[in-house]
């Protein structure tokens, strides 16, 4: 990890603001302790003095202030970061700071904020960094970040965007289930390996969980037992990852397997009642080749439940992409985000009532 002697070296010795759209940028992100607890006077002065610091340097960035720790992102040309580490370094409001990664950047995440502050407790500037933070540009990086070497940064990025969000619903759907979706784009646009795809799903889903660790569930009058599994032969569980979540926390009865065959599945809903399905195919990739074996298996699955008016819902990047559809896989209902898919077994449900 380059620490501020070692930027200050690469930076070279460029002063001013950059103003060519070509120059190189750098990202840095640190976390660091308040000596003291700051009040919100303090915090809007530090705001302003280091916004305007920062634009001076032609940097732009986010800091998130909870519970006493700070955590910043930082993006701009190599030499301004390392001039602006080198004061951040000496200054004595905060404690215990260290940088938690530094590399280039391809482009700007925060370009329109010299310094955004939030506090993660309703603050009203919150809907700005909401936004952001659900443009596809957020979900690009999160992908790139989440298949490094190092993944730090893509997990800070979550962290920082849970603070502002403080709904798993909405960090699924504006930001994970993209970054999915980007990860099978990178694979298309032979950026990496299928290798890498699987495993920044793998992260992801290790992500999640630790943000999900403190939820809630809500209470459900006449909760449903909902099978969630990926279809068999699917290597990639996210999905079935984030849909047990959501159904979870939205009360209902949730049990999640991963059968290895056909069979496996079929034994499962013959020997426990389910109300309804949950099968996915991957979150990154449309898998068009399994479309037509995913109909023969729901219809099996229909045939072995105990269940004779089961619901089944099928799941993945196909039904999001609209390549395929509930009727070509004889499903119930598709969902297109683990946030829907309370509401879209509710309907399917309802038509067969």
């Amino acid at each position: 990890m380059a620490g501020p002697r070692t930027m200050a070296h690469n930076a070279g010795t460029t002063h001013g603001r950059d103003q060519s759209a070509a120059s190189p940028l750098m990202t840095l992100t640190y976390r660091s302790r308040a000596t003291t607890p700051l009040s919100e006077s303090q915090l809007a002065d530090l705001q302003r003095s280091a916004a305007a610091r920062n634009r001076a340097e032609s940097i732009t960035g986010m800091m998130v202030y909870n519970d006493d720790r700070f955590f910043q992102w930082l993006e701009g040309p190599p030499a301004s970061i390392a001039r602006i580490w080198s004061s951040i370094s000496r200054d004595t409001r905060h404690a215990d700071i260290e940088a938690l990664s530094v590399h280039s950047a391809p482009t700007r995440l925060f370009a329109n904020w010299s310094l955004k502050l939030t506090t993660g407790k309703g603050d009203p500037l919150m809907g700005d960094l909401t936004a952001m933070l659900s443009t596809n540009a957020a979900a690009e990086r999160l992908a790139a970040l989440v298949i490094a070497t190092e993944p730090t940064e893509a997990r800070l990025l979550l962290l920082a965007a849970h603070a502002e969000f403080r709904s798993i619903s909405a960090l699924t759907e504006l930001l994970i289930e993209p970054a999915a979706r980007c990860l099978g784009d990178l694979w298309t646009d032979d950026h990496c390996g299928e290798y890498e795809v699987t495993l920044g799903l793998c992260r992801l889903q290790t992500f999640l969980r630790e943000v999900a660790a403190d939820s809630v569930q809500q209470h459900s009058e006449h909760p449903l037992v909902v099978l969630v599994a990926p279809l068999p032969g699917e290597i990639h569980m996210l999905g079935a990852t984030l849909d047990a979540e959501a159904l979870w926390q939205a009360g209902h009865d949730t049990r999640v397997r991963f059968p290895s065959t056909e069979q496996a599945l079929e034994r499962i809903v013959a020997t426990n009642w389910f109300d309804a399905v949950d099968l996915s195919l991957s979150p990154a990739f449309t898998r068009e080749h399994r479309i037509e074996r995913m109909s023969h298996i729901i219809d099996s699955v229909r045939r072995a439940s105990k269940n004779p008016a089961l619901v089944v819902i099928a799941g993945g990047r196909a039904f999001y992409d609209r390549t395929a559809s509930s009727a070509d896989v004889h499903s119930d209902g598709s969902s297109t985000s683990a946030t829907h898919l309370s509401d879209d077994i509710a309907r399917a449900r309802c038509g067969h009532a």
